[in-house]
């Protein structure tokens, strides 16, 4: 009798494991376009009639692939398991950019590939650091990106303007939902930032 009853007590130990045991549903984030957006610079017309060619967005390894980081100490990072980016940085910004230049009539066209025609200039970008962090001596949040943009004269290869910006934004709470909207402002706050320098500097060329 003891011998029928070992195996049945197993079996119903290994079900009631198997059925305590949560399903952890992974949760994906967006970098995307703030619901206040910038005006053109002009209206039903360019500034400059000129193409711009923008070159794919070079994000730093660690920063590149779906994985959140999360800064713990000045060398040291985690990934979080359940968290991650529903798309790259280094694949989801470049169309970002493309979309925001056209849309401030900037140049006669912004692309990132242009095939009957050389474009005069080509923005190249470059993204050292997208993670999130904790504050000095406190619990809350911190976002943080480091960022570099480059506008290039095709026909002498020269660099004509450079921006770089090393923003931190403190969030309201621990939130990753928070993070992604925080660093999707510091990426159009300094974007738009230099879409100004570079009307400044090709009128200034005039």
């Amino acid at each position: 009798m003891k011998q029928k009853i070992l195996p049945i007590l197993i079996m119903t130990i290994i079900l009631t494991g198997c059925g305590s045991q949560k399903t952890v549903v992974k949760k994906y984030y967006t970098l995307e376009q703030p619901e206040k957006v910038s005006k053109p610079f002009v209206e039903d017309s360019v500034l400059f009639n000129a193409r711009c060619e923008v070159g794919d967005v070079n994000v730093y390894p660690a920063y590149s692939s779906r994985r959140i980081v999360c800064r713990d100490d000045s060398h040291q990072i985690r990934y979080f398991g359940e968290h991650e980016w529903a798309v790259p940085p280094s694949t989801v910004l470049t169309p970002m950019i493309i979309d925001f230049l056209s849309a401030k009539n900037l140049f006669l066209r912004v692309s990132d590939r242009f095939w009957e025609h050389t474009p005069e200039y080509r923005l190249n970008t470059t993204v050292f650091e997208i993670e999130v962090g904790t504050a000095e001596g406190k619990k809350d949040f911190t976002t943080h990106l480091t960022l570099k943009f480059e506008l290039i004269d095709t026909r002498s290869g020269t660099s004509i303007l450079t921006h770089i910006s090393n923003r931190k934004s403190t969030l309201e709470k621990r939130n990753l939902n928070l993070m992604a909207e925080s660093i999707s402002d510091l990426f159009y706050e300094e974007l738009e930032n230099f879409a100004q320098q570079i009307r400044e500097t090709l009128s200034a060329q005039r």
